[in-house]
């Protein structure tokens, strides 16, 4: 059912869009206290309070996306074997995840970049033109089925694809730090879900990751609103998703606009122009970039670009200089669990972890364990970065670095399971100033 809907005129009244007053506010007449929220929500709530339920479907909690972890929020529903709906309305679009007994059932968008037809083409699966042939004929609801009866794709392939779409659509829910969310209580009807289970325990592990790889994108790309423009040509040395998404930069759209453009989810079209930024192609600014146009009497030198935001600066940091930090980040940690004396279990764990790619599919960590004292080969490290330099695209120090990050966040997050909020805490601080060497200057 679609819930009522109101605007606010321009002298603060709150006027029902409809010319009848709304059935669901029948008998809500009271006095209300608007509490102070997020610029996205308004929360009324009695004074005095009166009690009593309605019946589901039912909104049960709101709030700002922005100052709670929504992350925290799911796994308490997880582990609470909690059944209804996530909802959540960011600038980038809707998105909801459906949870039965605490386990992902299904998941929905509006954003174009999570359709099915989007998510077949970028894994590979199915060609563009088919899905535009099968949609001419069919909705967006049918489009696995039609294509699966066209042979043209298998069906465990669509069950693979549509296991993707909605993990992608659940960490998408996870990394979003602005805009707000809804808990909804409503029978889950296995009929309107797919018929998946994916562990949500394990969704969450693989949101760590892009959590902290979001984080270290923010502290360059502090959101999506930003305009997005070229600053110099591509020059052969970018990935595929680079150098399409190079070529859309005309300084006119924000970074969403740009990802819903490339039909690309926010965190993917984020980490492209964060490589982008790092190569010194693009570049960002607060309003639209606009060409100044050149005086007349140098009309033959080429328009200057508009100023950005913020000067793009490129690494210098050498990478043994990488592997050599990060190493002694990997000993701190481990030094620190040692203390508790789970070391052997923990370099364990790390090192089954490593061997499985499950960390990191970066070339330049195959082969290689944690030892002991819980740093990695850093002769062998060394050696392979240089070995495999030219395949980790535009900015290879970026890459290297990435991947050792990968290791670092699996390793704190596996130490803070074990240690006490302090240990932990002050881990995390000497970490972090150990990370800041590497910092451009």
């Amino acid at each position: 059912m679609t819930p009522p809907r109101f605007r606010i005129d321009g002298s603060s009244q709150l006027v029902p869009e409809e010319r009848q007053g709304p059935p669901a506010l029948v008998g809500r007449s009271g006095s209300y206290a608007l509490m102070p929220t997020g610029p996205d929500l308004l929360v009324f709530s009695r004074v005095p309070a009166e009690g009593r339920t309605i019946p589901a479907p039912r909104v049960v909690l709101a709030g700002d996306a922005g100052g709670f972890p929504l992350s925290d929020l799911i796994a308490f529903l997880s582990q609470s074997r909690w059944s209804g709906i996530v909802r959540v309305r960011t600038p980038g679009g809707e998105r909801s995840i459906t949870l039965r007994e605490g386990e992902v059932r299904g998941a929905s968008s509006d954003d174009p970049a999570d359709r099915l037809g989007e998510v077949l083409i970028r894994l590979g699966y199915v060609e563009r033109a088919k899905i535009e042939e099968v949609l001419r004929e069919q909705p967006p609801s049918k489009v696995g089925r039609a294509l699966v009866e066209r042979g043209y794709l298998q069906a465990h392939d669509l069950f693979k694809c549509v296991t993707h779409q909605v993990s992608e659509i659940f960490h998408a829910i996870v990394l979003c730090r602005e805009g707000s969310f809804f808990l909804i209580d409503q029978p889950v009807d296995d009929k309107t879900t797919h018929n998946i289970q994916l562990t949500t325990q394990s969704l969450l592990m693989d949101s760590i990751r892009k959590i902290d790889e979001m984080a270290h994108f923010r502290k360059r790309i502090p959101h999506g609103r930003l305009y997005v423009g070229r600053k110099r040509a591509s020059d052969g040395k970018l990935e595929a998703d680079e150098d399409r998404v190079l070529a859309m930069l005309d300084g006119k759209r924000t970074l969403l606009e740009l990802g819903h453009a490339a039909k690309l989810s926010e965190f993917d079209i984020t980490k492209v122009v964060f490589r982008l930024l790092e190569g010194g192609y693009a570049v960002l600014s607060e309003k639209p970039l606009v060409p100044v146009a050149a005086p007349p009497e140098r009309a033959s030198t080429p328009a200057s670009p508009a100023r950005p935001a913020a000067a793009v600066k490129q690494s210098r940091v050498d990478h043994r200089e990488v592997a050599r930090v990060f190493n002694l980040i990997f000993r701190e940690i481990r030094d620190e669990v040692a203390r508790q004396s789970m070391d052997t279990e923990f370099i364990a764990s790390a090192n089954a972890a490593l061997s499985g790619q499950a960390l990191s599919s970066s070339p330049v960590l195959e082969g290689l364990s944690l030892a002991g004292d819980g740093s990695l080969p850093e002769q062998r490290l060394i050696e392979a970065f240089e070995r495999h330099r030219g395949h980790l695209g535009s900015e290879p120090i970026a890459s290297f670095k990435q991947a050792l990050s990968d290791v670092m966040f699996f390793l704190l997050f596996q130490a803070g399971e074990l240690l006490e909020s302090r240990a932990d805490e002050d881990l995390a601080r000497r970490v972090k100033e150990l990370l800041a060497t590497l910092e451009t200057p």
